[in-house]
């Protein structure tokens, strides 16, 4: 075999820097998954400096979503009204998102409801207007009452609001 055919045989490997993975913190040499303890030190104590920033967003999410469902009744026409459950969705799919970030679980839950009923909702069911309408009364306690958790009695009052106009007019 001559010297030419062999390094047409030869294979040279190149090895990319994964420049995310450095982001993360995690080495050259680290293992797949690895992530930094530093760095999740470090994101844990923005959140919890955040976390005082929490309810003046959810009020100013909370007046969004108000705002949007007064448009979606003042609206005559199904786009106009597509349009504003469109907001609709997408501001409580906001609150559910700040809500799981901050441990507000309660918040959470509504919000997702909320967000998913968005997205079935018969805009010509005007009984489907309940159901959007007991989500924001409970989402807005919720937010008054400052209620953090899944239980308590009232969490559990305020998920049967909901329930029940769920049941009755789905």
């Amino acid at each position: 075999m001559s010297d030419s055919e062999n390094k047409e045989d030869t294979v040279e490997i190149y090895h990319r820097v994964n420049r995310l993975k450095l982001k993360t913190g995690a080495g050259l040499h680290d293992g797949p998954g690895f992530i930094d303890p530093h760095a999740v030190v470090r994101a844990d104590t923005i959140i919890q400096k955040k976390q005082s920033l929490y309810p003046k967003m959810v009020e100013e999410s909370l007046v969004r979503l108000d705002e949007s469902w007064e448009q979606f009744k003042a609206a005559s026409g199904d786009e106009a009204r597509r349009e504003a459950m469109e907001r609709i969705y997408h501001t409580s799919n906001h609150i559910k998102d700040l809500a799981s970030t901050f441990q507000y679980e309660l918040m959470q839950h509504f919000a997702l409801s909320l967000r998913e009923f968005a997205e079935r909702i018969n805009l010509s069911r005007k009984e489907h207007l309940v159901i959007v309408q007991a989500h924001l009364d409970v989402m807005r306690v919720v937010y008054q009452e400052n209620i953090k958790d899944h239980g308590g009695v009232k969490a559990e009052e305020l998920k049967l609001i909901v329930a029940k106009a769920i049941e009755k007019y789905s």
